[in-house]
């Protein structure tokens, strides 16, 4: 059975090891000035504030890599065991402290200095995790064995998108265990949750709002994501949300290649607001030096003020444990601003949590991660140019001879076909009228630069369009996975009946 274990008897101890990684950590250990002020509560705002909890986070990485390296110890059949004999080993083998050039005591005394002092930091950082796991080592240790599944989050008017999603996921083969993360009765009632666990395959619903100390500050909307992910028993998991729809099978994420060198995948959002404002920003943000990852972002380079979109997001917990720490953070007590007591907030600066999962990242020191290769586009109906000159919401004209126009962002693959959309099915789905669903025909991909001819222009209920001399119909296939899901849809209620 896998999963992870503690220890309390005494190991036979690899003296070599265990001395090589206490050194590891007792040189990790800042002096008293540095503690101090690590552990200090945090009083600035805005950016100033992400680039503090940089800093403070990258040596609780450091430290907490170290501390893990001597408590956490796999087996033959690839448990993680936790030891907690560290103060007994010291004890009983003064080889051990002598090849440290310490005593025993002096041993024992700089190993409960650092237990106390990553405990008081860990504190300050990421307190919210203590009602679902007694420190973040043990919450750690969780995932090494917690396997692969899919993640969602939502509430009551959520559900039919679920319901969907679920049966579509299944009709393209996919056996992933699902698991949806919630806020409480009120935000997803029980019976509700028995009709979603009664899907196809392994559903599981669990109550966030049980796992998560949010004192001081509200658990809510878009926030819940990074936390869902964090907290699902995976250890690798595809977050999806709830109005992202698949084509084909999202295990394939699984075996995308940058996924598998890196370890976390995300995807762009639409290629449009060109802008140099958000460089200057970035640097005021991130600890210097900024990585070539940043500096090749749209938001460095000013293609684009917009990085990510997060509909879908793959991750190893294990590898990434840190990084989502921070991200749950942004979207957490850091997430809202108070003007009246001047705080801006990370959602006074990035919209919503799009952006805080590759910030998170970069700003904890993690560099491994990877931007999808596909296109974005826009899918729908292509509309005919007629006297082929068309004029943008910014006045400017082109003379291309489609145009599409839908709420709906497409991803395609690499190989540059679709592979998953988000908006849900219908031309706006927050209005309570229009049922139909969009009619999907044919997709533009989005032009290489957000200055190019036909680029994206924004309209009113999310509406973007893309104009282009020529559009990509859905092949048979590909038609045939949309009117599944457009069947399945009215199958649950959650669009209307046919034309």
């Amino acid at each position: 059975m896998a999963g992870c274990l503690s220890v309390t008897q005494s190991l036979t101890p690899d003296n070599h090891n265990l001395t090589h990684h206490l050194a590891n950590l007792f040189a990790a250990l800042p002096d008293e000035s540095h503690a101090h002020t690590l552990t200090s509560p945090l009083t600035a705002t805005g950016e100033e504030r992400l680039r503090d909890l940089g800093f403070r986070t990258r040596a609780f990485d450091a430290l907490f890599r170290a501390w893990e390296a001597i408590h956490l110890v796999p087996t033959e059949t690839d448990q993680m065991l936790i030891r907690d004999d560290i103060v007994r080993t010291l004890r009983d083998h003064p080889e051990i402290t002598a090849d440290l050039d310490l005593t025993p005591a002096s041993a024992i005394h700089t190993y409960e200095n650092t237990r106390s002092f990553l405990t008081q930091l860990a504190q300050r950082l990421f307190p919210w995790t203590t009602p679902y796991s007694a420190d973040h080592m043990t919450l750690h240790a969780q995932f090494h064995e917690g396997g692969r599944g899919i993640v969602f989050t939502a509430g009551n008017d959520q559900a039919p998108y679920l319901a969907t999603s679920i049966r579509a996921l299944r009709a393209h083969g996919c056996t992933l265990p699902i698991e949806i993360l919630y806020l409480g009765d009120e935000d997803l009632d029980e019976e509700i949750r028995d009709e979603l666990e009664a899907l196809p395959g392994s559903v599981v619903t669990r109550d966030l709002s049980i796992m998560v100390d949010d004192a001081g500050w509200t658990l809510r909307g878009w926030a819940a994501k990074p936390f869902a992910i964090l907290l699902s028993s995976f250890r690798e998991a595809i977050f999806i949300d709830a109005d992202a729809l698949f084509l084909a099978d999202p295990a394939a994420l699984f075996d995308d290649p940058h996924y598998k060198s890196t370890g976390a995948l995300f995807f762009k959002d639409r290629l449009f607001m060109p802008g140099n404002e958000k460089r200057a920003w970035l640097r005021r943000v991130l600890p210097a030096p900024v990585s070539p990852r940043v500096r090749q972002s749209r938001m460095w380079t000013g293609q684009s003020i917009h990085m990510q979109e997060s509909g879908v997001v793959v991750v190893d917990k294990w590898r990434h444990f840190v990084a989502l720490l921070m991200v749950t953070r942004m979207n957490g007590p850091d997430r809202d601003g108070d003007e009246r007591r001047g705080l801006v907030g990370v959602y006074d600066m990035v919209y919503g949590d799009k952006e805080t999962f590759w910030l998170g990242w970069e700003l904890v020191g993690d560099t491994e991660y990877a931007f999808h290769e596909g296109a974005a586009a826009v899918m729908g109906k292509p509309q005919a140019n007629r006297d082929n000159t068309t004029t943008t919401a910014e006045g400017q004209e082109h003379d291309l001879k489609y145009t599409v126009c839908a709420p709906q962002l497409l991803h395609l693959g690499a190989d540059g076909r679709p592979l998953w959309f988000n908006g849900w099915l219908l031309p706006d789905k927050f209005s309570g009228e229009q049922r139909r669903p969009t009619e999907f025909e044919a997709f533009i991909p989005e032009p290489p630069s957000a200055e190019d001819s036909g680029s994206w222009q924004l309209h009113d209920s999310n509406v973007c369009c893309l104009s282009a001399d020529q559009v990509v119909y859905f092949d048979a296939a590909e038609k045939e996975a949309l009117d599944g899901l457009i069947e399945i849809a009215r199958d649950v209620g959650a669009i209307g009946g046919a034309h």
